[in-house]
């Protein structure tokens, strides 16, 4: 087994097809010496002649005699039987040799585009991944590799991207809130004698662009969290969602938002904290981005084994175009309006993420200036 991983493909590829071939080679040759052995038994253990003599006894008078019996199988039959096995051996070498060199050969030349895709992949790197295989409308297997090679290429490349604008995303929200209370603190060490209230909003500043780091770091770390296990039980979906409407009752009497709940399907199987979370950040947001005396709307329903639950909203709607964009970590519609409701762009990407792990699936549809609808299915 260790020598068949340090030989070559090609190597192993003609070993295998010479062993095949001799194989062969052997049986053909010793079928074909038993046949001629056989043939020469034959002869010589054919029956000896005898021919009648005629001898001269007198005038006139002939006495016939039989000669003795004579052999057919002269010398020369043993060693032409001796020369054919000679003869048969050295031709099963010559063959078997030049069988080998030939399938190493052809094998070299089919595998040479493995040789030329293998220094193709090579040459692709972490900061080179937009690089892609030729694409020489090969049909074959060599194709079909060079092809799923570039698929993955695809993915890798989308998935380093993501990560990359994560990492930037992660620095910026990190960095202008530390940015601030640094600027607070300079200014404050500028004052000659600052007042009392000075240090006041000096530390307003500070917490507050604190309680906003904390919350990014808590983001992540949920983020990160829900990629682990957990534990599934039955949940009361109305109860679930009369105890989250009740904690954003502040909010949703602040902009005078009607909230209705209509649950065809009233239980669920899933993580009670999670599935928690998931809601409130929905609701959440549905209140955040409503309209003043807008209406919130929960609905869920089941048909054919599949469960849906429906939350929509009548606030400003999100843009097509960004629909797809929106689970994305730090990914925000509208800045300046998520910097006013102090939101950084993770709820939805937590929220996505907590439905897959379920097994799971979640959708919106929006129209700009009506509202939005997220929607969750599942089997029932």
């Amino acid at each position: 087994m260790k020598f068949a991983s340090k030989v070559s493909l090609r190597m192993r590829i003609t070993l295998l097809a010479g062993a095949i071939l001799i194989l062969c080679s052997v049986i053909l040759t010793i079928t074909a010496s038993y046949n001629a052995r056989s043939q020469f038994v034959k002869i010589k253990e054919a029956p000896a002649v005898s021919r009648p003599l005629g001898i001269i006894v007198g005038p006139g008078l002939v006495q016939s005699e039989m000669a003795p019996r004579t052999s057919l199988v002269p010398a020369e039959v043993t060693k032409a039987k001796s020369d054919f096995d000679s003869t048969n051996m050295i031709i099963l070498a010559i063959v078997s040799i030049l069988g080998m060199g030939m399938v190493y050969f052809v094998a070299g030349r089919s595998l040479r585009p493995i040789h030329e895709l293998s220094d193709t992949i090579s040459t692709i790197t972490e900061d080179d991944l937009q690089k892609r295989i030729p694409d020489n409308q090969r049909s074959d297997e060599v194709g079909a590799l060079g092809q799923s090679f570039n698929m993955m290429l695809d993915r890798l490349e989308k998935s380093f991207l993501r990560q990359k604008r994560f990492s930037a995303n992660v620095a910026h929200e990190l960095k202008t809130p530390l940015a601030t209370i640094n600027a607070g603190i300079q200014v404050l060490h500028m004052e000659e004698s600052p007042t009392v209230t000075d240090y006041k909003e000096t530390l307003a500043t500070t917490e507050r662009n604190v309680k906003r780091l904390m919350a990014v770091v808590d983001d992540l770390l949920n983020l990160y969290d829900e990629q682990e296990g957990f534990e599934t039980t039955p949940i009361h979906l109305q109860d679930m969602f009369t105890s989250i409407l009740s904690e954003l009752r502040p909010q949703l009497e602040g902009k005078q938002i009607e909230t209705e709940i209509d649950c065809k399907l009233r239980h669920v199987r899933g993580n009670q904290v999670l599935l928690y979370r998931t809601f409130f950040n929905l609701m959440e947001n549905a209140t955040k981005y409503n309209k003043d005396k807008g209406t919130i709307r929960v609905e869920t329903k089941v048909a054919n084994g599949v469960g849906q639950i429906i939350i929509s909203d009548t606030g400003n709607g999100i843009p097509s175009d960004e629909l797809q964009q929106i689970f994305e970590p730090f990914y925000r519609v509208n800045k300046s309006r998520n910097r006013k409701t102090g939101g950084v762009g993770l709820g939805l990407s937590l929220v996505k993420t907590i439905i897959e792990k379920h097994g799971w699936k979640i959708s919106v549809d929006s129209i700009a200036g009506l509202g939005s609808a997220f929607t969750i299915t599942f089997k029932a």
